[in-house]
């Protein structure tokens, strides 16, 4: 997080602070000094022990003239330059969050989107303000006082500097207890302002099913009630920030204002100063005080902005521990299931090897996974799960002992009832599931508990996915296929041409829709692809995946969500898509099943010896072996 503010971003904050501070004293001084020459030219004279004034000369106008430009100047492009800071510190650590989502996997952002969406944009916004908009111009805040009393020493009245550097040494002080009397309110708006914005997003997806299910008035009482606890928590918080700036203000500013007029009255009484240096130090004072205005900024800035610094991290630090394979998802969250694995069986049966002439598939075969498909082969798999046992976090294994080997340019299908685990497979290859135990490989990566991050998205580049319901962005079917493109691309264009586009949504057999479409590329598709058909969606999503020219394919039910109709076509693109490439397909229907070479089963209850038994149930193979937890067949 520390990278998302340049130290040299601070230091010159810091320095536009003091630049500023001091330019404003040379300019108090000058006046002080022109209204002493002026009163000693009048004849008043000038007191004995102060410093002997010089005339007035045009020098003096113009340096003073200048000084006060500077000033103006320096606080003008501090305010700037703190803004922009805070735009570029926001930008980054947004860039942070979402990597870091990304690299904590689908397991880790599905069980806490409204979490992750506070994070995002709430928390984003405040610890930006606060690493770049507040430390550098606090640090000019709490150390300028010290500028202008060391030059009113050299320049003015030692005395009195001396005096009003005691006085400044209270604010450190009053700002360490401020900060541990305030935490609590900050921690509670914080922690209110990411349950309405959870409650709030969660309302918001499910709109629909709260309309249908008559719940619409029930959850919105509860946001009602959400936004009110915020309100609160809002106003306790401002309250409080009022009160102390008062309190603050009538004990620290007023109190070294008058010391300071009082001092100088004494010292101008007793002729140790003349009138004009009296002026300065009542000008320069007011940049002592300076302090004391970011008491408030602090409450409210730099509470709210630590909070959530301590949130964004909480969640980089989780997203770093799921990379690394340090809990059984690829993130910590509540316990979830694959959407295929959201079935009663929650564990498998154990497995038996039932083909002897084929091992593989079978996790009590002599010998790895790796080495049964070497000796046949003399190729390593392209995917590998090698004695896996994985479940979703929090709940019981779904996979045990699990072993698969895919060849590279074969296309596998893996079927199996609901909750057998081919989801819970295929999260595992993607990166987004560690196992419990077992061998992941991906292209010859290895993936698992020992894995980091850059090896995570080294194998999820080597592969495209096809989900059962395409994600899409919300944007245009242009915007849905560039940045897929841009992947593909190898000569490192920035922007796709559109015949490439065009190319893949031919291959998808989505062209001639789209071409019929008045916008044709830049067509919207809605919040979730809400504008496009099933098919259509899921056709889109084919052509994203033609574009990233990745050597894998995993296919996860592409033709689950689709009628009978839609399916015919989106399994030629699927066959068109396929060409050149491994293809480990979880399919449930006939027609997606028949376009393997191979199949696998998990979970079946009886073995299957071709493709037309393992569309059939209660078939045994060719040696009668049953009850096999893993089995392949060939079409």
């Amino acid at each position: 997080m520390r990278d998302s503010t340049p130290r040299w971003v601070l230091g010159v904050s810091a320095g536009l602070g003091w630049l500023a501070a001091v330019s404003a004293a040379v300019v108090f001084l000058l006046v002080g000094r022109l209204l002493s020459a002026a009163t000693a030219a009048s004849g008043s004279g000038t007191a004995s022990g102060a410093l002997q004034p010089v005339a007035p000369s045009p020098g003096w106008w113009t340096l003073a003239v200048v000084a006060g430009i500077l000033a103006a100047v320096s606080t003008g492009v501090s305010a700037w330059f703190t803004q922009w800071a805070a735009s570029e510190t926001e930008r980054r650590l947004r860039v942070q969050v979402v990597s870091a989502v990304f690299r904590g996997g689908a397991v880790h952002a599905s069980a806490q989107a409204g979490r992750l969406l506070s994070t995002a944009s709430a928390a984003v916004e405040k610890a930006a303000q606060y690493r770049a908009a507040f430390l550098g111009p606090i640090t000019a805040s709490l150390t300028t006082p010290l500028l202008v009393l060391a030059l009113m020493a050299l320049t003015v009245d030692p005395v009195i500097a001396g005096v009003l550097a005691l006085l400044i040494l209270l604010v450190p002080l009053l700002i360490g207890g401020f900060q541990r009397l305030v935490r609590p309110v900050g921690g509670r708006y914080r922690r209110s302002q990411a349950r309405l914005t959870a409650a709030f997003l969660d309302a918001v997806q499910a709109l629909e099913t709260l309309v249908h299910s008559r719940a619409a008035d029930r959850e919105a009482e509860k946001l009602a009630r959400r936004g009110e606890e915020h309100r609160s928590s809002l106003m306790r918080m401002l309250a409080v920030n009022q009160l102390l700036i008062l309190v603050v203000d009538a004990a620290f500013s007023l109190t070294v204002v008058v010391a300071a007029a009082v001092l100088s009255v004494l010292r101008v009484a007793s002729g140790d100063m003349d009138l004009g240096q009296a002026v300065a130090v009542l000008l320069m004072s007011t940049l002592v005080i300076g302090p004391v205005d970011v008491v408030g900024q602090f409450f409210y800035i730099g509470i709210a902005g630590r909070a959530s610094q301590s949130q964004i991290g909480g969640l980089l630090a989780a997203a770093d521990s799921a990379a690394g394979g340090s809990g059984s998802a690829a993130g910590s969250g509540p316990a979830g299931a694959g959407p295929d694995d959201a079935g009663p069986a929650g564990t498998a049966p154990d497995d038996t090897d039932s083909d002897d002439a084929d091992p593989v598939g079978s996790p009590n075969h002599a010998g790895t996974a790796r080495d049964a498909w070497a000796e046949e082969t003399s190729q390593a798999p392209v995917l590998l799960l090698e004695h896996v046992t994985a479940g979703w976090p929090g709940g019981p294994d779904v996979l045990t002992d699990f072993s698969l080997a895919v060849r590279r340019g074969e296309r596998v299908a893996l079927v199996g009832p609901s909750g057998a685990g081919k989801s819970t497979a295929a999260a595992v290859l993607e990166g987004h599931l560690t196992p419990r135990s077992g061998r992941v490989e991906v292209d010859g990566i290895a993936l698992g508990e020992t894995a980091s991050a850059e090896a995570l998205a080294r194998a999820r580049r080597r592969m495209a996915v096809v989900e059962q319901r395409a994600f899409l962005f919300m944007g245009s079917i242009r915007d849905n296929l560039r940045p897929a493109a841009r992947r593909g691309l190898a000569d490192g264009r920035a922007e796709p041409p559109d015949s490439l586009l065009w190319d893949a949504l031919g291959r998808a057999g989505l062209r001639a829709d789209v071409e019929a479409m008045s916008q044709g590329l830049d067509t919207p598709v809605g919040e979730q692809g809400a504008l496009l058909s099933g098919g259509q969606a899921q056709r889109l999503a084919i052509a994203r995946a033609w574009l990233t020219d990745a050597p894998i394919l995993l296919l996860d039910e592409p033709t689950s969500q689709v009628d009978l109709g839609a399916e015919a076509a989106i399994l030629d693109a699927l066959d068109s898509l396929s060409e050149d490439r491994t293809v480990l397909m979880i399919a449930h229907r006939p027609g997606a099943i028949l376009a393997a070479d191979r199949v696998v089963t998990v979970g079946a209850q009886q073995d299957q010896s071709s493709g037309a038994q393992a569309l059939s149930s209660g078939a045994q193979d060719r040696t009668g072996h049953t009850a096999a937890q893993t089995q392949e067949t060939t079409p």
